[in-house]
């Protein structure tokens, strides 16, 4: 028993240290993104998470799952990764399904619905966590933190989708771009993630589940440059995490 301990933590060790170096980060990374979700789940719930701290989650998920999620102590088992996977797998293909069906159900609120992106990332533990991005078109007027009426059929999908899947937290970030002082860019993009975060809680989402945090024009996503960067660099990210009620669940197996 002892020297197979010994042997994982070698292993383990080895592709720590390999997430460090240059081209061997992109070799895991082709590898992971091989894998399927569940694959994708056990991995980053075993001992590989538990070895390099945040590296399986910055390599990932572009360093975001460093502050996302309820935090945990300790390893987390394979087990564990794999059920807590396949639930936010089912979650967020249950998002997209309502996404898609408010979509067909109305031409105004067809081309704010498109512009939303749901995709899969990694939360502070190397769990499965769903991101979803708005666009500012879709949320906010220019210069104003007050939803727009194409808000409201995108939200509601989300509150909808949240009270489906009760164990579960939400992390929403506002970001701006670098047009004006970042002092009132930073003000601007918390009021909206804070107006977000008040329309979820109105709509029956209990407040412990939700934080509103503001970025500012920090993280842009393009070149603040040209007008379409401007663009996509103001945005709202809310972030769909497992919370310690779920985690406890899967690992006695009951998830």
């Amino acid at each position: 028993m002892k020297n197979t301990r010994l042997g994982r933590i070698f292993i383990v060790s080895a592709i720590g240290i390999s997430l460090l170096g240059g081209t061997s980060c992109s070799s895991i990374k082709n590898t992971w993104d091989g894998m399927s979700q569940s694959g994708q789940g056990a991995t980053a719930g075993g001992g590989i998470g538990a070895a390099v701290g945040t590296g399986v989650g910055a390599l990932i998920g572009g360093g975001k799952g460093a502050w996302i999620g309820a935090l945990v102590g300790g390893a987390l088992g394979a087990g564990t990764g794999a059920l807590v996977g396949n639930s936010m797998d089912k979650q967020k293909k249950a998002l997209e399904q309502q996404l898609s069906q408010v979509k067909s159900q109305s031409d105004q609120n067809s081309q704010a619905i498109e512009d939303i992106k749901v995709q899969m990332v990694k939360d502070r533990n190397d769990l499965d966590a769903i991101k979803v991005v708005m666009g500012n078109s879709v949320l906010f007027p220019t210069n104003s933190y007050k939803l727009s009426s194409e808000a409201d059929a995108a939200l509601n999908s989300l509150a909808f989708n949240l009270k489906q899947f009760p164990n579960t937290d939400v992390t929403v970030v506002g970001y701006t771009d670098n047009t004006g002082a970042e002092a009132y860019n930073m003000t601007l993009s918390e009021n909206r993630a804070q107006s977000v975060v008040d329309y979820l809680e109105s709509h029956g989402i209990a407040a412990n589940r939700l934080k509103a945090v503001g970025k500012g024009e920090a993280d842009p996503v393009a070149s603040n440059s040209t007008v379409q960067g401007r663009a996509e660099n103001r945005r709202v990210e809310i972030y769909i995490t497992a919370d310690k009620q779920m985690i406890q669940q899967a690992e006695q197996g009951r998830l």
